[in-house]
């Protein structure tokens, strides 16, 4: 399986991979305890919906939505709708491990990360845009128009991607093989892979009998 950007995304968006093996859990008391409730109730007192707004990261994404054609305040990049969920007093949703995890990351980054299960897919992934009539059934929505939003594709379609992702390959309880793909955008090569040593640490810490298998920046 090979990961890759299309020609015309280059120089907007980065992707950092991380592919794991992993017993998931539907519910990690430990991460719960040190990563995800301190960082719900920090953001719940300290930021607001302004504070969402000013952060660079969130500029940087919303300008790159903007340029390919999808306005990011009806498709808001899923950094952006997390923050704001937290920020307005909603609370986390607790999901499995490896969700919450992709949750705490994307908090920490202010990017999107998405985290789908490999035998749910097939083929090589490539990252693009997606075309005039394409559609999927997003988790928790209903259906998605995916025209101008950018999405992971393999050969069997799109299956995901930084705004919201499809049923098809969501993490589940039994998911054993997947990959964690943190959606980069104005993020420097440096930090970038400072980014994903925190993944791969993040993810040895807190996800049972781990196997990082890969670890690879797509730009």
């Amino acid at each position: 399986m090979k990961f890759k950007i299309d020609e015309s995304l280059k120089n907007k968006v980065s992707l950092g991979i991380t592919v794991i093996d992993f017993e998931n859990q539907s519910y990690d008391k430990k991460m719960w305890d040190e990563l995800l409730n301190p960082i719900d109730e920090k953001i719940s007192h300290e930021d607001t919906l302004e504070t969402i707004r000013e952060n660079p990261t969130i500029m940087n994404t919303k300008k790159v939505y903007k340029e390919l054609g999808k306005d990011p305040a009806r498709f808001r990049p899923s950094s952006d709708s997390l923050w704001r969920r937290v920020v307005k007093g909603k609370g986390l949703y607790q999901i499995n491990s490896l969700v919450d995890l992709n949750n705490y990351l994307s908090l920490v980054y202010k990017l999107p990360f998405g985290s789908y299960d490999l035998d749910k897919v097939a083929g090589d992934i490539v990252l693009t845009l997606g075309k005039p009539g394409e559609t999927y059934n997003g988790i928790g929505k209903k259906t998605i128009n995916l025209e101008n939003m950018l999405l992971l594709k393999d050969e069997d379609g799109p299956f995901g991607g930084p705004t919201s992702d499809s049923t098809r390959a969501m993490i589940g309880d039994n998911t054993r093989s997947a990959v964690i793909v943190a959606y980069i955008f104005g993020v420097d090569r440096l930090d970038t892979e400072k980014i994903q040593s925190s993944i791969s640490m993040y993810a040895k810490k807190y996800l049972k009998d781990i196997t990082i298998k890969e670890q690879q920046i797509i730009q």
